[in-house]
């Protein structure tokens, strides 16, 4: 006998699976899976690469770690981190006196400008005079001594920026290990954050050509400068006479 309320239960139920179907991929052993959790792995697997992205990995390594020896030669000696807070019983503070140079005082003030420094460099084409690559065109971040306003170079500033970001934030923990064992120093900061933690350049030829050169004007010794402001007043003087002639001839 037929059942109008059992037929018309089926229907809505029969609709709400046919809509609710999902394209899936049979797997081996027999397993569905659906097609969209495979795009979304595939895209976490390629996340990695994109994320990691940027021309001449080598020389944006060196850019970051010019910022991080620039801080390292700035420093200061400074005294111990007294962590001694509190008052014990006969009023005397207890605690601990940490020494600065493996505190994670010294570690955070080190690593907060490094970023924000890298606002100068831009990416170039340069033929290096010396090197493996002498001769030949070779892309790598330079820093330019000022902020360009176009519209390119800010696009290449987010990325340096992004890159000296994430560089960072993965090598932190080997970063931090290298200071306070004093084996990180002015002079061997390149060659630790680009080649021994993390690859972007294979020798050390690379990272001395990806560097940057120094685009700092060369300050001349003040004698040389008394001796042209000296000269330039020599001259004025002897110009002021013909002025006043000029002045009589009017």
């Amino acid at each position: 006998r037929f059942d109008r309320h059992s037929a018309g239960r089926g229907r809505p139920l029969a609709r709400r699976a046919r809509g609710s179907r999902v394209n899936s991929i049979v797997m081996p052993f027999g397993l569905r899976v659906p097609a969209v959790l495979l795009a979304l792995a595939g895209l976490l697997l390629t996340a990695p690469a994109a994320i990691d992205a940027i021309d001449a990995k080598c020389s944006a390594c060196a850019a970051v770690a010019g910022r991080l020896q620039t801080a390292l030669e700035a420093e200061k000696p400074r005294n111990h981190v007294d962590l001694r807070g509190r008052l014990d019983s006969k009023g005397v503070r207890y605690g601990k006196l940490i020494p600065y140079d493996v505190s994670e005082q010294r570690f955070t003030e080190l690593m907060e400008g490094v970023c924000e420094g890298l606002g100068r460099y831009t990416l170039r084409t340069v033929k290096p005079t010396e090197g493996p690559s002498a001769g030949t065109d070779v892309t790598r971040w330079e820093d330019i001594g000022r902020v360009s306003k176009n519209p390119r170079a800010k696009t290449l500033r987010d990325e340096l920026n992004d890159y000296c970001h994430r560089i960072v934030e993965k090598q932190e923990e080997h970063l931090q290990k290298a200071l306070y064992a004093k084996e990180l120093n002015s002079t061997n900061v390149a060659e630790k954050m680009c080649i021994q933690f993390s690859g972007e350049c294979e020798h050390r030829e690379d990272l001395a050509e990806a560097q940057s050169p120094a685009m700092k004007e060369e300050k001349k010794p003040k004698k040389d400068k008394e001796a042209k402001s000296g000269g330039k007043k020599k001259k004025k003087g002897a110009k002021k006479p013909a002025k006043g002639d000029d002045k009589k001839e009017l």
